[in-house]
């Protein structure tokens, strides 16, 4: 089985679908944005909601795409930040999570965290290279990381960042600053990013720390 190559000039992973990104990833794309001259927008995707101070914190968000369906930092087949700052979604692909599933465990104090990853057969590279046996079989990350190795190798880098916010939430819940729920229970509260929402209590914590 060769290693997966991306085609040359294939735009086809800009157009798919919104992309998923970190709460640090919105304020770096944010300045890119400015600074090229590009409008981008994100909605908050997962979130848990902080009972004791009144909010839910965004963990993830969804940068949309624009109103020709593709990623708005694409121009023809250039991704404008490919050099400056590519999101760890678009890094990894077509390596991309199955199934996100957190958990809160009310006793412990804990957020807990559950990835399952797939080869994406949206990609036209994965569809020529791989039987639908061979896809299945990317469900094991031994088997993944022979095909996609830089790919899989980001993933890998996207749930330690992952895990890094919900360690640090699951730290000041057990200490008593915050007081996690279920985000879905409580649709009324404003939703703050979760990178600036920890640096309430950790403020020492630049945007290089996780870029």
């Amino acid at each position: 089985m060769r290693q997966f190559q991306c085609l040359p000039d294939c735009a086809l992973c800009c157009r798919a679908s919104p992309v998923t990104v970190l709460p640090h990833e919105v304020y770096i794309l944010q300045s890119l944005a400015r600074d090229l001259g590009v409008v981008v927008k994100f909605a908050p995707a997962y979130n848990v909601a902080d009972v004791q101070n009144g909010v839910r914190i965004a963990l993830s968000y969804l940068m949309l795409l624009d109103d020709e369906g593709k990623c708005p930092f694409l121009r023809g087949t250039k991704c404008l930040v490919h050099d400056l700052y590519k999101p760890l979604t678009c890094r990894s692909f077509p390596y991309l999570p199955k199934v996100i599933r957190y958990e809160l465990d009310p006793i412990a104090k804990e957020v807990r965290m559950e990835i399952n990853f797939v080869m994406s057969t949206l990609c036209p590279v994965v569809r020529k290279d791989l039987s639908p046996g061979d896809v299945a079989k990317m469900a094991n990350v031994k088997v993944a990381v022979e095909y996609a190795p830089r790919e899989v190798a980001v993933a890998k880098e996207t749930v330690a960042k992952r895990l890094f916010y919900a360690r640090i939430l699951s730290d000041l819940w057990q200490k008593g600053y915050v007081e996690l729920d279920d985000g879905s229970a409580y649709p009324h509260l404003p939703v703050v990013n979760g990178f600036s929402y920890i640096r309430r209590f950790r403020p020492e914590l630049t945007l290089k720390d996780l870029a």
